[in-house]
């Protein structure tokens, strides 16, 4: 198995586990080897009451995050949904944090050159702002935003910028704050790709944008309801996304 030669990046998972599940890193490699791995794909895990526990191995290249498994340490801590199998940072434990930042202050020690991170952290910036945002995120994982919790534990965190900072979107636009407001700005973006006038991009749904909604509803032949209901979302991104993308 291959060796990575640089460690730059440290990711945080989590398992997406049922409550309960505690069948150490033997369990996960289960998991994954009959999925079709070689072999588990964390390098490590922090089980259900706090102990780590190696995975792949230290310097292993593994398997937890496309595209950044050559440079990259990854560490999951067991669990991460609940018992209707949906994402839930309650069923991680306060013993697993502590686990968590013990760890990273090693492999910080470790690895010189690492830099920290969530897992959803790395999706695709679909929008191009030079943001991470919560609609273009892959999956939850690791249901927490890692960046900011791992600077205020003095930890070194990787240069990616997500919505638990104040953000602008367009020079001269005004600042678009953490929540939703994130992805009514990314819907006014594919509005003026379509030529309607709205005026700043900013994540507020007012009197323009509004009225910008109710045009394109009006010639998509859509009710005219002035919001970013799903059908008028759907039509949105079925042609402004796939002309960006052309």
């Amino acid at each position: 198995m291959a060796n990575r030669k640089r460690t730059t990046l440290g990711v945080v998972h989590v398992t997406a586990t049922p409550p309960g599940w505690d069948k150490g890193a033997a369990g996960i490699r289960a998991i994954h080897k009959a999925q079709g791995w070689s072999d588990i794909g964390y390098n490590e895990i922090i089980n259900p009451n706090g102990p780590p526990e190696m995975g792949r191995g230290k310097m292993a290249i593994g398997a937890h995050v496309a595209g950044f498994n050559s440079i990259s340490y990854g560490t999951s801590m067991v669990g991460g949904v609940n018992a209707s199998n949906k994402p839930d940072f309650n069923t991680i434990r306060d013993a697993q944090l502590a686990t968590l930042y013990k760890r990273m202050k090693e492999l910080t020690a470790d690895f010189p050159d690492i830099k920290w991170c969530g897992h959803r952290d790395l999706s695709p910036d679909k929008n191009g702002n030079g943001v991470i945002e919560p609609f273009e995120h892959i999956k939850a994982c690791p249901c927490f935003d890692v960046i900011p919790w791992a600077a205020e534990h003095g930890l070194p965190v990787a240069d990616i910028k997500g919505t638990w900072k104040t953000i602008t979107l367009e020079p001269g636009s005004a600042p678009v704050l953490e929540g939703p407001d994130t992805r009514a700005a990314y819907l006014q973006r594919l509005l003026t790709r379509g030529g309607y006038v709205l005026g700043p991009i900013d994540g507020i749904v007012g009197r323009k944008t509004t009225a910008a909604i109710t045009a394109f509803q009006l010639a998509s032949g859509l009710d005219q309801s002035g919001e970013f209901d799903a059908p008028t979302v759907a039509r949105l991104r079925s042609i402004f996304e796939a002309k960006a993308a052309a």
